[in-house]
């Protein structure tokens, strides 16, 4: 069977309308809703879902994944090592976190293999561009072999965006992103984290409560980024979006795109 991971962003979206363009053969098209995407990508997501209903009759399959981060971040403590009895906090800004595990990977893993237990017979299509792949960037999966499509037709970004423009299901929030995730995820980008605070406040500032929490409850993780949210609204009241970093690592960023 044939799976495709679908985040939303421009790459994963592409990958998708244009494997069935191409006449191949899709079973599933997966979106794991963490509960903490943007309005805007919902909405999104239900566009596409149309689109792709009317020109190739296949629907998105939405996996539920809300409340995951909520449970592993205060809903349940570290039961072993010298960490035994506190609450992990919020998402690391380094490496593989509870977040994507628990929110993307095992819904995904779980799913798959509810529809076909033989794993290496399973195909999931991943959203990683031609110059992702070629730096090395893959999913080492155990329950099926990843495909990489964008690198077999030597996409990147661009041709992605181009090619949604052209159809007209393009995602909205690539006005302010240059990269589409969870609003609360540590490992966007310092200008990414501005243009949430200057035109999602609403969202910033539940990430602003999430680290209280995470202070009040002496967690193993009370910040986001290195410095709190505070002291990075401060810095922020007086920058330009221009003068911020939009630098994003690699090897850092969801394995879903």
């Amino acid at each position: 069977m044939t799976f495709a991971n679908l985040s939303g962003g421009r790459d994963s979206s592409a990958m998708v309308v244009r494997w069935l363009e191409r006449g191949e053969k899709l079973d599933y098209v997966l979106f794991c809703d963490t509960g903490f995407e943007f309005a805007e990508m919902y909405e999104y997501i239900d566009k596409l879902d149309e689109y792709l209903q009317k020109r190739f009759e296949i629907a998105i399959t939405r996996l539920d994944s809300r409340g995951e981060i909520e449970k592993w971040a205060f809903g349940q403590r570290i039961t072993r090592g010298e960490r035994a009895g506190q609450f992990r906090g919020l998402p690391r800004r380094l490496g593989k976190d509870y977040c994507t595990r628990e929110t993307k990977i095992y819904p995904s893993k779980r799913f798959v293999l509810s529809k076909s237990q033989q794993k290496f017979r399973n195909c999931v299509l991943i959203g990683y561009t031609y110059a992702e792949v070629q730096r090395g960037r893959v999913s080492n999966l155990d329950y099926a072999t990843a495909r990489y499509p964008l690198h077999e037709w030597h996409w990147n970004e661009r041709e992605c965006e181009e090619f949604l423009k052209a159809r007209g299901i393009a995602n909205p929030l690539y006005r302010h992103f240059t990269r589409t995730g969870c609003y609360l995820c540590p490992k966007q980008s310092m200008r990414s984290l501005y243009k949430l605070f200057r035109h999602y406040p609403q969202y910033f500032q539940k990430m602003l409560e999430m680290e209280s929490r995470a202070n009040a409850l002496n967690a193993v993780n009370t910040r986001f980024f290195g410095k709190g949210l505070c002291e990075i609204a401060e810095d922020f009241k007086y920058r330009q979006d221009s003068l911020i970093s939009d630098d994003y690592a690699e090897n850092e960023t969801c394995f879903c795109k």
